[in-house]
Protein backbone atom coordinates (compact mmCIF):
# COMPACT_ATOMS: atom_id res chain seq x y z
CA UNK A 1 0.00 0.00 0.00
CA UNK A 2 1.80 3.47 -0.99
CA UNK A 3 1.19 6.54 0.73
CA UNK A 4 0.33 9.43 -0.79
CA UNK A 5 1.93 12.46 0.17
CA UNK A 6 0.01 15.79 0.33
CA UNK A 7 1.80 19.12 -0.51
CA UNK A 8 -0.58 22.12 0.01
CA UNK A 9 2.11 24.54 -2.38
CA UNK A 10 1.82 21.55 -4.84
CA UNK A 11 -2.34 21.17 -5.28
CA UNK A 12 -3.08 24.89 -6.11
CA UNK A 13 -2.22 26.53 -9.80
CA UNK A 14 0.71 29.20 -9.82
CA UNK A 15 -0.72 32.88 -9.91
CA UNK A 16 -0.29 34.14 -13.11
CA UNK A 17 2.16 37.09 -13.37
CA UNK A 18 0.22 40.36 -13.18
CA UNK A 19 0.57 42.75 -16.91
CA UNK A 20 2.41 45.78 -15.94
CA UNK A 21 0.15 47.54 -19.10
CA UNK A 22 -3.46 46.55 -19.52
CA UNK A 23 -4.39 45.39 -23.19
CA UNK A 24 -7.09 47.80 -23.55
CA UNK A 25 -4.80 50.51 -23.05
CA UNK A 26 -2.56 49.07 -25.32
CA UNK A 27 -5.15 48.93 -27.90
CA UNK A 28 -6.21 52.51 -27.64
CA UNK A 29 -2.57 53.74 -28.10
CA UNK A 30 -2.30 51.80 -31.20
CA UNK A 31 -5.95 53.27 -32.68
CA UNK A 32 -4.30 56.62 -31.71
CA UNK A 33 -0.68 56.04 -33.38
CA UNK A 34 -2.95 54.80 -36.46
CA UNK A 35 -4.80 57.69 -36.22
CA UNK A 36 -2.11 59.95 -35.81
CA UNK A 37 -0.24 58.29 -38.75
CA UNK A 38 -3.40 59.16 -41.18
CA UNK A 39 -3.59 62.78 -40.01
CA UNK A 40 0.39 63.24 -40.99
CA UNK A 41 0.20 61.64 -44.38
CA UNK A 42 -3.03 63.57 -45.07
CA UNK A 43 -1.69 66.75 -43.54
CA UNK A 44 1.39 66.42 -45.86
CA UNK A 45 -0.81 65.26 -49.04
CA UNK A 46 -2.75 69.00 -48.31
CA UNK A 47 0.67 70.83 -47.80
CA UNK A 48 2.28 69.10 -51.34
CA UNK A 49 -0.83 70.08 -53.10
CA UNK A 50 -0.77 73.71 -51.48
CA UNK A 51 3.39 74.43 -52.74
CA UNK A 52 1.92 72.49 -56.11
CA UNK A 53 -0.49 75.11 -56.57
CA UNK A 54 1.89 77.54 -55.83
CA UNK A 55 4.67 76.20 -58.21
CA UNK A 56 2.13 76.20 -60.81
CA UNK A 57 0.72 79.70 -60.08
CA UNK A 58 4.43 81.16 -59.85
CA UNK A 59 5.31 78.92 -63.28
CA UNK A 60 1.67 80.67 -64.95
CA UNK A 61 3.41 84.00 -63.94
CA UNK A 62 7.00 83.70 -64.79
CA UNK A 63 5.41 82.38 -68.56
CA UNK A 64 2.94 85.41 -68.46
CA UNK A 65 5.79 87.75 -67.85
CA UNK A 66 7.82 86.25 -70.26
CA UNK A 67 5.28 86.57 -72.70
CA UNK A 68 5.23 90.19 -71.90
CA UNK A 69 8.74 90.97 -71.66
CA UNK A 70 8.65 89.32 -75.40
CA UNK A 71 5.65 91.76 -76.43
CA UNK A 72 7.53 95.02 -74.76
CA UNK A 73 11.14 93.79 -76.20
CA UNK A 74 9.18 93.92 -79.95
CA UNK A 75 7.63 97.05 -78.90
CA UNK A 76 10.80 98.86 -77.88
CA UNK A 77 12.25 97.34 -81.07
CA UNK A 78 9.74 98.66 -83.28
CA UNK A 79 10.00 102.30 -81.84
CA UNK A 80 13.47 101.86 -81.73
CA UNK A 81 13.66 101.10 -85.25
CA UNK A 82 11.09 104.30 -85.97
CA UNK A 83 13.12 106.50 -84.20
CA UNK A 84 16.18 105.59 -85.85
CA UNK A 85 14.12 106.01 -89.53
CA UNK A 86 13.14 109.81 -87.85
CA UNK A 87 15.91 110.56 -86.81
CA UNK A 88 17.08 109.68 -90.42
CA UNK A 89 15.05 112.00 -91.88
CA UNK A 90 15.50 115.10 -89.57
CA UNK A 91 18.95 114.78 -90.20
CA UNK A 92 17.76 115.44 -94.17
CA UNK A 93 15.23 117.87 -93.21
CA UNK A 94 18.52 119.84 -90.99
CA UNK A 95 20.18 119.93 -93.98
CA UNK A 96 17.82 120.91 -96.34
CA UNK A 97 16.89 123.45 -94.13
CA UNK A 98 20.72 125.02 -93.82
CA UNK A 99 20.59 124.98 -97.44
CA UNK A 100 17.41 127.31 -97.19
CA UNK A 101 18.29 129.49 -94.91
CA UNK A 102 21.94 129.74 -96.75
CA UNK A 103 19.79 130.98 -99.94
CA UNK A 104 17.13 133.03 -98.05
CA UNK A 105 20.11 134.72 -96.36
CA UNK A 106 21.66 135.63 -99.66
CA UNK A 107 18.25 136.90 -101.22
CA UNK A 108 18.29 139.23 -98.12
CA UNK A 109 21.06 140.83 -98.69
CA UNK A 110 20.41 141.44 -102.40
CA UNK A 111 16.94 142.64 -101.30
CA UNK A 112 18.16 144.61 -98.62
CA UNK A 113 20.49 146.57 -101.08
CA UNK A 114 17.48 147.12 -103.56
CA UNK A 115 15.44 148.51 -100.56
CA UNK A 116 17.97 150.54 -99.36
CA UNK A 117 18.62 152.56 -102.56
CA UNK A 118 14.71 152.89 -103.23
CA UNK A 119 14.70 154.25 -99.78
CA UNK A 120 17.07 157.19 -100.48
CA UNK A 121 15.36 157.86 -103.48
CA UNK A 122 11.61 157.26 -102.03
CA UNK A 123 13.21 159.98 -99.20
CA UNK A 124 14.76 162.19 -101.28
CA UNK A 125 11.63 162.69 -103.61
CA UNK A 126 9.24 162.91 -100.29
CA UNK A 127 12.23 165.78 -98.86
CA UNK A 128 11.86 167.86 -101.87
CA UNK A 129 7.61 167.78 -101.61
CA UNK A 130 7.73 168.10 -97.75
CA UNK A 131 9.39 171.38 -98.33
CA UNK A 132 7.20 172.70 -101.08
CA UNK A 133 4.73 171.59 -99.28
CA UNK A 134 6.00 173.33 -95.82
CA UNK A 135 6.75 176.81 -98.32
CA UNK A 136 2.70 176.60 -99.55
CA UNK A 137 1.37 176.41 -95.95
CA UNK A 138 3.64 178.81 -94.62
CA UNK A 139 2.62 181.49 -97.19
CA UNK A 140 -1.14 180.52 -96.49
CA UNK A 141 -0.26 180.92 -92.46
CA UNK A 142 0.72 184.19 -92.98
CA UNK A 143 -2.23 184.77 -94.48
CA UNK A 144 -4.48 183.19 -92.20
CA UNK A 145 -2.89 184.62 -89.27
CA UNK A 146 -3.86 188.12 -90.78
CA UNK A 147 -6.88 187.27 -90.90
CA UNK A 148 -7.07 186.00 -86.80
CA UNK A 149 -5.92 188.96 -85.79
CA UNK A 150 -8.67 191.00 -87.35
CA UNK A 151 -11.09 188.30 -85.65
CA UNK A 152 -9.63 188.37 -82.36
CA UNK A 153 -10.27 191.95 -82.29
CA UNK A 154 -13.67 191.07 -83.25
CA UNK A 155 -13.93 188.69 -80.51
CA UNK A 156 -12.19 190.73 -77.62
CA UNK A 157 -15.68 192.67 -78.17
CA UNK A 158 -17.67 190.13 -78.11
CA UNK A 159 -15.83 189.31 -74.55
CA UNK A 160 -16.85 192.16 -72.64
CA UNK A 161 -19.91 192.37 -74.08
CA UNK A 162 -20.48 188.12 -72.88
CA UNK A 163 -19.03 189.71 -69.22
CA UNK A 164 -22.37 192.31 -69.26
CA UNK A 165 -24.78 189.55 -69.99
CA UNK A 166 -23.00 187.01 -67.17
CA UNK A 167 -22.87 189.47 -64.70
CA UNK A 168 -26.51 190.31 -65.74
CA UNK A 169 -27.39 186.65 -65.52
CA UNK A 170 -25.97 186.18 -62.03
CA UNK A 171 -27.66 189.16 -60.94
CA UNK A 172 -30.94 187.34 -62.11
CA UNK A 173 -30.02 183.62 -60.61
CA UNK A 174 -29.41 185.64 -57.37
CA UNK A 175 -32.84 187.07 -57.24
CA UNK A 176 -34.65 183.57 -58.34
CA UNK A 177 -32.79 182.07 -55.51
CA UNK A 178 -33.75 184.18 -53.24
CA UNK A 179 -37.69 183.84 -54.38
CA UNK A 180 -37.22 180.07 -54.52
CA UNK A 181 -35.89 180.10 -50.71
CA UNK A 182 -39.21 182.34 -50.11
CA UNK A 183 -41.35 179.85 -51.63
CA UNK A 184 -39.83 177.19 -49.62
CA UNK A 185 -40.61 179.05 -46.49
CA UNK A 186 -43.92 179.48 -47.76
CA UNK A 187 -44.69 176.04 -48.25
CA UNK A 188 -43.10 174.79 -45.42
CA UNK A 189 -45.63 176.84 -43.48
CA UNK A 190 -48.53 175.88 -45.33
CA UNK A 191 -47.95 172.11 -44.42
CA UNK A 192 -49.30 170.95 -41.05
CA UNK A 193 -47.54 168.50 -38.51
CA UNK A 194 -49.91 168.26 -35.94
CA UNK A 195 -53.42 169.36 -35.00
CA UNK A 196 -52.37 172.99 -33.93
CA UNK A 197 -51.00 173.85 -36.99
CA UNK A 198 -53.44 172.19 -38.77
CA UNK A 199 -56.05 174.31 -36.95
CA UNK A 200 -53.94 177.38 -37.64
CA UNK A 201 -53.95 176.11 -40.98
CA UNK A 202 -57.90 176.17 -41.28
CA UNK A 203 -58.04 179.53 -39.92
CA UNK A 204 -56.30 181.27 -42.72
CA UNK A 205 -59.11 179.69 -44.94
CA UNK A 206 -57.29 179.25 -48.44
CA UNK A 207 -58.79 175.47 -48.26
CA UNK A 208 -60.67 172.88 -46.45
CA UNK A 209 -58.77 170.32 -44.96
CA UNK A 210 -59.98 166.56 -43.65
CA UNK A 211 -58.35 164.73 -41.56
CA UNK A 212 -58.36 160.66 -41.96
CA UNK A 213 -56.92 157.60 -40.59
CA UNK A 214 -56.19 154.22 -42.51
CA UNK A 215 -56.97 151.37 -39.60
CA UNK A 216 -54.89 149.03 -41.79
CA UNK A 217 -53.00 148.29 -44.42
CA UNK A 218 -54.59 147.29 -47.81
CA UNK A 219 -58.14 149.20 -46.95
CA UNK A 220 -59.03 151.89 -49.23
CA UNK A 221 -60.27 155.00 -47.24
CA UNK A 222 -62.72 157.74 -49.31
CA UNK A 223 -61.54 161.28 -48.31
CA UNK A 224 -63.58 163.72 -49.96
CA UNK A 225 -64.01 162.65 -53.66
CA UNK A 226 -61.14 160.77 -53.67
CA UNK A 227 -59.88 157.13 -52.08
CA UNK A 228 -57.24 156.39 -50.47
CA UNK A 229 -55.16 153.07 -49.87
CA UNK A 230 -52.10 152.52 -47.61
CA UNK A 231 -50.04 149.46 -48.79
CA UNK A 232 -46.52 149.63 -47.04
CA UNK A 233 -45.32 151.05 -43.87
CA UNK A 234 -41.62 151.53 -42.28
CA UNK A 235 -42.38 153.26 -38.35
CA UNK A 236 -38.49 153.34 -38.01
CA UNK A 237 -37.89 155.31 -40.92
CA UNK A 238 -40.89 157.22 -41.04
CA UNK A 239 -41.96 155.87 -44.86
CA UNK A 240 -44.80 154.97 -45.79
CA UNK A 241 -45.87 153.97 -49.35
CA UNK A 242 -49.54 154.99 -50.48
CA UNK A 243 -52.11 154.89 -53.84
CA UNK A 244 -54.37 157.28 -54.68
CA UNK A 245 -57.36 156.76 -56.88
CA UNK A 246 -59.06 159.65 -58.58
CA UNK A 247 -61.34 159.74 -61.31
CA UNK A 248 -60.91 155.92 -62.70
CA UNK A 249 -57.13 156.14 -62.35
CA UNK A 250 -54.66 154.88 -59.69
CA UNK A 251 -51.32 157.02 -58.86
CA UNK A 252 -49.04 154.61 -56.56
CA UNK A 253 -46.46 156.82 -54.11
CA UNK A 254 -43.51 154.95 -52.73
CA UNK A 255 -40.87 155.62 -49.88
CA UNK A 256 -42.81 158.90 -48.76
CA UNK A 257 -41.86 160.44 -45.55
CA UNK A 258 -43.81 161.85 -42.88
CA UNK A 259 -44.82 165.13 -43.22
CA UNK A 260 -44.15 164.88 -47.07
CA UNK A 261 -46.31 166.92 -49.36
CA UNK A 262 -48.30 164.83 -51.93
CA UNK A 263 -49.90 166.62 -54.71
CA UNK A 264 -52.07 165.70 -57.18
CA UNK A 265 -54.39 166.27 -60.22
CA UNK A 266 -58.70 166.26 -59.35
CA UNK A 267 -61.56 166.62 -62.03
CA UNK A 268 -61.96 167.78 -65.11
CA UNK A 269 -60.85 171.61 -64.37
CA UNK A 270 -57.48 169.67 -63.07
CA UNK A 271 -57.46 170.82 -59.12
CA UNK A 272 -54.09 170.63 -57.34
CA UNK A 273 -54.86 168.34 -53.76
CA UNK A 274 -52.42 167.66 -50.84
CA UNK A 275 -52.24 164.98 -48.96
CA UNK A 276 -49.88 164.87 -46.07
CA UNK A 277 -49.52 161.68 -43.81
CA UNK A 278 -48.26 162.88 -40.57
CA UNK A 279 -47.69 159.66 -38.56
CA UNK A 280 -46.76 156.17 -39.23
CA UNK A 281 -47.29 152.92 -36.96
CA UNK A 282 -46.38 149.39 -38.13
CA UNK A 283 -49.84 148.46 -39.61
CA UNK A 284 -51.49 151.79 -39.75
CA UNK A 285 -50.96 155.81 -40.59
CA UNK A 286 -52.72 158.59 -40.45
CA UNK A 287 -52.85 162.68 -41.43
CA UNK A 288 -54.95 164.82 -43.58
CA UNK A 289 -55.69 166.09 -47.60
CA UNK A 290 -56.04 170.00 -48.27
CA UNK A 291 -58.73 171.34 -50.93
CA UNK A 292 -58.60 174.96 -52.85
CA UNK A 293 -62.28 176.46 -51.56
CA UNK A 294 -61.93 178.31 -55.24
CA UNK A 295 -61.52 175.59 -57.46
CA UNK A 296 -61.99 177.87 -60.60
CA UNK A 297 -58.79 179.99 -59.64
CA UNK A 298 -56.75 176.59 -58.32
CA UNK A 299 -57.13 174.80 -61.81
CA UNK A 300 -53.97 174.76 -63.51
CA UNK A 301 -55.35 173.35 -66.85
CA UNK A 302 -57.88 173.16 -69.21
CA UNK A 303 -60.89 171.39 -68.66
CA UNK A 304 -61.23 167.83 -70.07
CA UNK A 305 -63.49 168.03 -73.13
CA UNK A 306 -66.07 164.60 -73.53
Amino acid sequence: MSTQITDPNLRRPAPQEKALIPETAKLVAIIVLFLCVIYLIYENFQTKKAIQSEVDGITERLQAFEEDSKLTEASLSSQVAALKEEITGTKSAVVDTKTELRNTAVKMQQARKQTAQELNQALAQKTAEVQAQVQAAKSDADGKISDVNTEVDGVKTDVVRVKADLANTKNQLATAQSQLASVGENLEAAIAKNATELAQLRLKGERDYYEFEFPKKKQIVKVEDIRLMLTKTDSKKGKYNMKILVDDTEIEKKDLLINEPVQFLVGRNRVRYEAVINWVEKDKAGGYLAVPKDKTLSSIGVPIKD
